[in-house]
Parts: structure tokens; sequence; C-alpha cells
């Protein structure tokens, strides 16, 4: 990139430059103003995160949390940093920890999904079923009757 006029150029960091034929593209300006926006966002995100980490003061469960995400963060930014220097990054180790951020970040939903999940109400199971067990149900032709009804058809059929 040559050192041109960057007036034109709203939204860039202070000191980017664009060759004239890139400062007349509208298109690439808006990708450009939308990555660094991105960036900035991410930057945010990362310092607010690396202050809780200082803090050490979370929940272990929270800490994990917290611990996956930046690790998956800063993979991110450094895959992000390989490619913008023009890396294959298909072979490239950092893929391995992105996946593995992933999959931890899916483990913790995925657990955080089972505990929140509804849980049987063990003594009141128990209640309903001790207080149905006095009735005997007895299968009738594919339709459960109770053993008294089963003994009246029974009288009315040998009838």
């Amino acid at each position: 990139m040559s050192q041109g006029n960057n007036d034109d150029c709203k939204g860039l960091p202070i000191g980017f430059t664009l060759d004239q034929r890139l400062q007349d593209d509208k298109n690439m300006q808006g990708i450009l103003k939308t990555f660094y926006s991105a960036i900035e966002v991410l930057e945010a995100d990362l310092k607010k995160a690396l202050a809780l980490q200082e803090k050490r003061n979370l929940p272990l469960n929270e800490q994990i949390k917290l611990d996956s995400y930046l690790a998956y963060l800063t993979s991110t930014l450094f895959w992000i940093h390989l490619k913008l220097q023009g890396v294959d990054v298909s072979k490239h180790g950092v893929l391995h920890d992105l996946a593995r951020a992933k999959e931890l970040l899916a483990r913790d939903k995925e657990i955080n999904a089972s505990l929140a999940a509804p849980r049987l109400d063990m003594p009141a199971a128990k209640r309903f079923i001790a207080a149905g067990t006095h009735t005997r149900f007895v299968d009738m032709d594919g339709v459960m009757v109770t053993e008294k009804q089963y003994n009246q058809s029974l009288k009315k059929a040998a009838q």
C-alpha cells in the first residue's frame, strides 16, 4: 500500500492509508470499516475478559467458561493475523487450538444444558407409586381395567 491521502477513509485507523485506486472503491472501504469495527469489538471483549481473569474471584464454572473463551479468542486473533500475513493456515497448528477451544465451549454448553434440565422429584414419585399400588389392573382384551371391574365382567358373562 502506498502512502496516499486518508481523508476519505473515515472509520479506519489513524495512519492507515490506501492507494488511490482503493480509496475510490467504496466496497473496499466498507469491508475495511467492518473489519476494523469487528477488531475493535474483539479488543474490547479481550480487555473485559482479561480484567475478569485478573480478579480470580469467579466461581469454578465461570472461570472455566472464561478460560475457554480466552483460548478461543486468542487462537482466533492469531488465525486472523496469519491470514493477513498470507500464511497457509490449512495445515497450521492454530487450527488444532481453535478446534479444541470450540470443543471446550460446546462441552461447557452441553453440561450447563444438562444441569438446567428438569429433574424428577423422587419423593413425590414414590408417593404417587405408593398411592396407586393398592389398585390392581388386569388386561382385558387390550384394555386395562381394575380387578374389581374384571371380576364383574366375568360374572355378567357367566349369567
